[in-house]
């Protein structure tokens, strides 16, 4: 009797172990290889038309603010330049000295022979008499106030013009690179921008902001410094567009430091926005997507814009109040719904 008892649960145990793992096998089948049919339905066609999404433009405030990385360089040093031809005679301020506009550096002179005087006696002879020579002197004098850096040499002789040194002055300046895009959103350029610098002061404003563009047959890159070109900016190329501005004398700041220049470009309240995404063009003139019964041919539609923010624009002109227009510029939404970002596919 005992051992008829204890083959039935022996086979009432088979069974069930049996049971369980048909169930635990369903239950992976089902959770990581679902059929092929329903694998074909998960898949969606980027091409295939879902319907149209649209918006209506938005009232509202756009501030054009314009990010820019760049670093501080020392101002452009002023050349101090010969103003007579000779011989240094006298040097009044030594290399590395700190000078004051005005301050006197050196002599230049220069010896000029001269005219010689005839004479002619009652018997006719002619008597030579030589001209007595004058010194042509030439103060060269501090263009500028900062540090001097003098080349000339005491004896050393120089024609007009010819460089005998330069002044550092003690002043910076923050410079910037622009991409030609960004300067369709610097309709207006403001005078100050705010200057951040890591790990350095507060946020401060700094004055005097410019544009600069690359001059004509521009090809490679200058010295050190901002000087009044985009050829000053070391680690740009001469065809760059350079924002710069003046920092404050009160900041004390560093040539190389990395910083970030934020720029207002404009503001514009109480405005027509739309999308970015729905507005193709982006500088004073640009089109909209008026969709139709035929989702395949919404309508074109020519605007005119104002500023951007870079996600919303302004629309001046060209678009009825309340009036839907698509969200995505036809070609742009199937651009990005064929990018695949997980395995960087169309992207």
């Amino acid at each position: 009797m005992s051992t008829s008892r204890s083959r039935g649960a022996t086979v009432m145990s088979v069974l069930r172990l049996l049971v369980w793992t048909v169930i635990a096998v369903a239950l992976v089948k089902f959770a990581f290889f679902p059929t092929t049919a329903q694998a074909e339905e998960a898949v969606l066609d980027p091409t295939a038309q879902y319907g149209q999404m649209t918006v209506t433009a938005e009232t509202g405030t756009i501030t054009n603010s314009i990010s820019l990385e760049g670093t501080i360089r020392s101002d452009a040093a002023t050349t101090v330049r010969a103003s007579g031809e000779g011989e240094v005679t006298a040097v009044y301020a030594e290399d590395g000295q700190v000078v004051a506009q005005g301050d006197p550096i050196l002599l230049i002179q220069r010896e000029v022979p001269g005219e010689d005087t005839v004479t002619t006696d009652a018997e006719g002879n002619t008597t030579v008499t030589p001209g007595q020579s004058q010194w042509r002197n030439a103060w060269i004098n501090a263009p500028a106030a900062g540090t001097l850096q003098l080349t000339a040499l005491m004896g050393q002789q120089f024609a007009i013009g010819d460089s005998l040194g330069s002044i550092q002055p003690p002043s910076f300046s923050a410079v910037a690179t622009l991409t030609p895009d960004q300067m369709y959103r610097i309709q207006d350029v403001p005078d100050t921008a705010t200057i951040t610098i890591t790990n350095g002061p507060a946020p401060f404003e700094c004055s005097g902001l410019q544009v600069l563009t690359p001059k004509a047959g521009a090809e490679s890159a200058g010295g050190g410094s901002t000087g009044g070109d985009a050829s000053g900016d070391e680690g740009a190329s001469a065809t760059s567009i350079l924002a710069t501005c003046a920092i404050p004398s009160d900041q004390k700041v560093f040539p190389g430091l990395q910083v970030r220049m934020d720029l207002v470009a404009g503001e514009a309240e109480d405005v027509q926005t739309l999308p970015a995404t729905a507005v193709e063009g982006r500088f004073q003139t640009g089109y909209v997507y008026v969709p139709g019964d035929d989702p395949s041919e919404p309508k074109k539609v020519q605007v005119k814009l104002g500023l951007s923010d870079g996600e919303r624009v302004e629309v001046t002109d060209g678009l009825g109040e309340g009036q839907e227009v698509l969200e995505f510029v036809p070609g742009e939404q199937e651009t990005e719904m064929q990018c695949n970002p997980m395995t960087g596919e169309g992207c």
